[in-house]
């Protein structure tokens, strides 16, 4: 069981990825980073994002 996952995606993260992201992280209770074409999101273990869902 990871407890912090890290990931580089060379585009942009799309609404429904945002999303699951968000639900793994609080699910799975880990923190997700990833990294996408224009900025980095950190998915909190309550399923919070660093972007404030701005992407």
């Amino acid at each position: 069981n990871a407890s912090k996952l890290q990931m580089v995606k060379n585009l942009r993260i799309c609404g429904d990825c945002h999303r699951s992201t968000k639900i793994i992280a609080a699910t799975r209770q880990c923190e997700i980073i990833v990294r996408d074409a224009n900025r980095i999101h950190h998915f909190y273990k309550n399923g919070q994002c660093s972007c404030n869902d701005y992407f």
